[in-house]
């Protein structure tokens, strides 16, 4: 009977799980962290991160672990607009992943311009873990790599 009560349990978990990450939409998790990140309201960007979020640049060599030091991270790199002025132009899922905890693992194309007058894009690859929190989606992990490449790219 306690076997059979616990597969039940585990059922009902699991479709609970199935149906928070049917509820996810890629678009609207992108934008809440993308429109605060370009708008430099980094107290936006820190509401979408997850208490155990870690962002890691692959050509790079620091993780940056938790919402503070990612926070810290993009506000003294680029957080003046006269600095690099970086702002994500795309961010297209093309594959995602539900894993057995709920957790959305996509992956991706993204641009991004850069200076003042927007005249250098960077693109590349990256990956995002989302995790559900509370009947929302919080960023948990996110990756990418860069490579220079022509203003098209951006557009």
């Amino acid at each position: 009977m306690l076997a059979y009560r616990m597969s039940m349990i585990c059922v009902a978990s699991l479709t609970a799980l199935s149906a928070q990450a049917a509820d996810f939409d890629v678009t609207v998790s992108h934008h809440s962290f993308i429109d605060p990140f370009n708008n430099r309201d980094w107290n936006g960007v820190k509401s979408v991160l997850a208490e155990d979020s870690v962002f890691h640049r692959a050509n790079g060599e620091e993780v940056f672990v938790g919402p503070d030091a990612i926070i810290d991270r993009f506000s003294s790199t680029i957080g003046a607009p006269d600095q690099w002025n970086v702002k994500f132009a795309k961010l297209d899922s093309s594959s995602k992943l539900i894993g057995k905890d709920g957790r959305i693992v996509e992956r991706g194309d993204f641009a991004v311009t850069a200076g003042a007058d927007d005249a250098s894009c960077y693109a590349g690859s990256y990956m995002m873990t989302w995790a559900p929190d509370d009947g929302d989606w919080k960023l948990q992990l996110l990756a990418w790599q860069d490579v220079e490449v022509t203003l098209d790219a951006c557009q």
